[in-house]
Order: C-alpha cells, then structure tokens, then sequence
C-alpha cells in the first residue's frame, strides 16, 4: 500500500544518507525508528551503515523506501553515486558522468536484505548524465509502480536547464518501462516528492528554485514549459509556492532541497486550529546551512493558509546528521523487530527508546 499510515501502523522508520561525503560508510544507508513521528533514535553509530552498496559506485544517496501493494515486502531504492569515491563534488563531473542505475534492495522483515542490484533506468535517454534521487509511488488504478527521478540531458531537453525529472513503471523493480520526460523547467529540476492525499489528488514538490507545491489527478502528466495555472485535474497544476503559507523568503530552492512528504499515523497527526488532522508530514534539507532536514505539518497539502501547516519544531531527528531519505509508517511487530535486530548491535541511541 505504499508509503500511506494504515490502521495498524504505529511506529515509523527513517532511511537516509549521512552526506558528509568525508568517508565511505557516508553515503550508505542508515536506519532511524520512532514511535511517534517526533523523536527519533538512531539504531547503528557512525560509520556503521545498515547497508552498504559493493555494486556500481560503492555508495548511494538519497534512499526511498517502499512498502510493497501486498503490504508484507519492501523495496529500497537509491542513487548510485559516492562522491567520496569521485574524490570530492569539484572535479567529480557527476551529473556528466555519472550512472544511469539505481541500487536496489528487498527485504521481507526489514531486517534481512537481499544483495545490492543495479537496475538501468536511464541509459536509453540520449545523452544522459545520471540518474539521481529516485523516489517510487504504487499507483493502485494501474495496478503499478511509478518510479522517477532526476536525469541530466542535453540532447532531450526542451527547456532552459538540462536537468529534468523522468519515470518509468514497474511491477517487480526488475522490469521497467522505458523512460518518459516527465518536467522539464527553466530551472534545474531534482528531488521531486510526491504524495496521493486523501482528497484525490496527488501532489509533488522539487527544488526547481521556486518550491512549487503541485497537483492532479493524473500523475503520469507532462509539465514542460512554464507552471500551468489552470483547473484542469488531468494536467499537473501549480497551487503555491512553499513560502507563501509561512511568509518566509528563505523557504526558496536557495536554501531548501532535497523534499519529503509523507503520511503520520492517526494517532500522531494533531489537530489544526479548525480541528482538521495533519496527517501529512513535509520536510526539505536545509542544505545551504548544513542543519538537516526543516519538518513541517499539514493538514491540507491544497491550501497555503497558515492555519493548515505548522513547522514541527518539536522534532528531534537524532544524533546522526540526516540527508535526504524516507520516511514510511511501520507496524509495532516491525519496530520491535528493527529495535531488536539492529540496535543491539549498534547501541547509537541519544534517547530512552520505548517499546
């Protein structure tokens, strides 16, 4: 059921990257839990990843993690890129060189993983550079996957910046269809994130400078071109900028990427001022700054009223520095499962954990 709180979750586990890119074991994958969304408890220390990528580029960045449609099987996607390996972002030319495959993993349990696969997505696309920060959504009405992600090109591209944001589908992550331009701004457009609200609508937000929150009811449309400011729910629809419900001239691309929207179980989403539950979870990487992920909540992914969105200062994200990952509902037997597994290994918490 993908990355949608069900009735019995109750917990939540974070994947992500530590970015400092100052050694290998940065740009591999660490696991965080948390029962109630707020406070979270890293279960391995410092240079002592979950998982390690051996294929490709022998690091990954920006995980996704998706629970599969029969709801007992997950899917950990990631960039293949290790900056570290490159020798460092100034001469790494990874968006002209880089890989044009995912890594991959499976897991029945959380716990026990398959090996590393790479998996080309992008490689059909002429001219390709990369294929970075892939993020997938079960679409139930075609009974697929939607997966996408951040391709330079300058053969395919129609507008302004090179760096635009395809999708293929799948039903097994082993198959995929062939790629399809899917937005292509004046801007660098990377990071996209994107959630199916309980109104219908599905909604996404990237760093293409502006921090465009946008909607439609079909998601396999085409945005090329500037923002498209119609009714229509067949094409992807520009709402509002993300500063506009908190008034703040640095929730821009200049400061923000890196987004991530996600679900709160019931029991963790807090009403609003009008009582209406904020069971949506937003956060973006404060990347200018280096001070982690900003998280924010919402009641209403439609509307930049203040009253529906507040920032989450009560987060406390943990010891370890975390870049770009996921955040998906776990039931209680997972998290038990992932604190006993894991933790007792790696005792990194700075917090009590509970259960």
């Amino acid at each position: 059921m993908s990355e949608r709180a069900q009735s019995n979750t109750t917990g939540y586990l974070f994947v992500y990257f530590t970015g400092l890119e100052e050694k290998s074991t940065d740009e591999q994958i660490y696991f965080a839990i948390s029962h109630d969304g707020c406070v979270w408890n890293d279960l391995q220390t410092d240079g002592n990843p979950i998982l390690s990528s051996t294929v490709g580029e022998r690091g990954v960045r920006d995980s996704f993690l998706v629970r599969a449609a029969d709801g007992k099987h997950f899917y950990l996607i990631a960039t293949d890129l290790s900056i570290f390996h490159r020798g460092g972002w100034k001469n790494s030319n990874a968006s002209e060189s880089g890989s044009t495959s995912l890594v991959i993993w499976e897991s029945e349990d959380l716990v026990h993983w398959t090996a590393p696969r790479l998996v080309d997505v992008a490689s059909t696309i002429p001219d390709a550079g990369m294929a970075w920060a892939p993020e997938a959504l079960w679409i139930e009405s075609d009974q697929q996957y939607m997966v996408y992600w951040s391709t330079r090109s300058e053969a395919d591209n129609h507008v302004g910046d090179p760096t635009n944001v395809y999708y293929a589908t799948t039903t097994d992550f082993e198959v995929f269809s062939d790629p399809v331009l899917w937005i292509d701004r004046e801007h660098s457009v990377i990071d996209t994130t994107m959630i199916q609200a309980d109104d219908g609508y599905f909604y996404r937000a990237s760093q293409d400078g502006m921090l465009m929150i946008e909607r439609t009811k079909n998601p396999y449309a085409v945005s090329i071109g500037e923002y498209n400011h119609s009714d229509d729910p067949k094409q992807w629809t520009a709402v509002y900028e993300f500063k506009k419900p908190f008034a703040n001239p640095q929730y821009i691309g200049e400061y923000l990427e890196g987004p991530e929207l996600f679900f709160y179980n019931p029991n963790d989403a807090r009403p609003d001022p009008t009582g209406a539950a904020m069971i949506y979870g937003l956060m973006w990487d404060q990347h200018k700054t280096g001070n982690g992920y900003l998280p924010f909540r919402s009641s209403d992914l439609g509307s930049s009223d203040p009253i529906h969105w507040e920032l989450a200062s009560d987060v406390d994200f943990g010891s370890l520095k975390k870049r770009h990952g996921a955040i998906l509902p776990i039931t209680e037997d997972e998290y038990k499962r992932l604190k006993t597994s894991f933790l007792r290994e790696n005792p990194a918490s700075s917090h009590e954990i509970q259960g």
